[in-house]
Formats: C-alpha cells, structure tokens, sequence
C-alpha cells in the first residue's frame, strides 16, 4: 500500500507530503496506481521548483523504500498551498478510485 501524509501548520495551511510504499496493484512497469501517485508527486514537487523558484523544500528521497518526502521551508505562500492543494486533491481521488487497499492519505 502507498501510503501518503499531508502535514499542516497550525493555520491548517499544507506544508509538505510524504509518500511511502508500493501499491502492488500489478507487477512493477504495469501498476497504473503506482505510476499515477508518482507522477502526481513529482509534478508537484516540479512545478513548485519551476514556478516558484523562492520557495524553498526540502526533500527527501529513498527509492528503495518507495519514500519521498517533501517539507515547505516556510510558511506557504497562496501560490504554493494551491500546488499543494491540489496535489492532495489528485491523492484522495486515486484513493477514492482504487481503495485503500492500495492507496491511504492521512493528515498530521
């Protein structure tokens, strides 16, 4: 199971991700899940590098534990909780979709 925690700040602002597990939906090149909360995760973590250069995360990954984590390194900015947002949208959706046999996003 591909496990995701959104954490928040006290204003309930996003402020980062982390993304552990394997869906084992199908075997590893054909997991359609798998291939959809990586590219969800890696879009984010993109477009905040591409489109807001001055905000700064930082991030954490171990492929071998199917683990990235990405933390904001000050508070969002509206811009960068509507990417982050949006990101967490796109998560509960394939967990709406596929179950939580495969996909689970909890908060902290």
């Amino acid at each position: 199971m591909i496990e995701v925690t959104i954490s928040r700040d006290k204003s309930q602002d996003i402020t980062g991700f982390k993304v552990s597990g394997h869906a084992l939906f199908d075997k590893a090149g054909n997991d359609i899940i798998c291939a959809a909360v990586s590219m969800l995760t890696i879009n984010t973590l993109n477009a905040i590098e591409e489109f807001l250069p001055d905000e700064l995360m930082i991030v954490n990954i171990d492929r071998k534990k199917g683990l990235i984590e990405a933390k904001l390194h000050e508070k969002p900015t509206e811009k960068s909780e509507l990417l982050l947002r949006t990101f967490h949208l796109g998560m509960v959706s394939i967990e709406e979709q596929y179950g939580r046999k495969y996909v689970k996003v909890t908060e902290s």
